[in-house]
């Protein structure tokens, strides 16, 4: 809408100024809605083409392949997924690390020990540690059980075997 539209309200016979002004102030406001609607338009186009570059992109490095469903791409992003937490999970000497635990409790003497102090003695980070808390609650050796003094914490306590 234009101006000049907007200008010819008043030349309509049979019509009082206050209602040609509020018909006046509606049709700006829809024009203004009518270039607001243009610039989102323009927007998404502009990020449908960087999509479709991006897919290019990927196709072309063999990374991605159009898939033909939207699951189908949630599989792969769930595969990639998984592969990173292997990675992450699959930390380097684990069970090397599992077995230290083990027989610094024992020759020591600890029954359990805070994930925190488990950590300090085997030399990692308790972040390394609590990555390995799976790992460690699947040890026969091991019980992974709730700290009675905290309600966060976890103790890791030697199993009765």
């Amino acid at each position: 809408m234009s101006e000049a539209t907007i200008a010819v309200i008043e030349d309509i016979p049979f019509v009082d100024p206050s209602t040609r002004a509020i018909i006046s102030q509606i049709l700006e406001h829809v024009a203004r809605q009518d270039d607001r609607l243009a610039a989102v338009e323009e927007e998404n186009r502009q990020l449908r083409e960087e999509v479709d570059a991006l897919k290019d992109n990927l196709r072309t490095l063999g990374v991605w392949t159009a898939p033909q469903k939207v699951e189908d791409l949630w599989e792969w992003v769930e595969d990639l997924d998984k592969t990173r937490t292997k990675t992450r999970t699959s930390t380097a000497n684990a069970e090397g690390h599992l077995n230290r635990l083990f027989e610094v409790m024992t020759t020591s003497g600890m029954r359990q020990i805070s994930t925190t102090n488990g950590a300090r003695l085997l030399g990692i980070t308790a972040r390394h540690l609590r990555r390995l808390k799976p790992l460690i609650a699947a040890d026969k050796r091991f019980r992974i059980v709730q700290d009675p003094h905290h309600r966060q914490r976890h103790l890791i306590r030697l199993s009765e075997t």
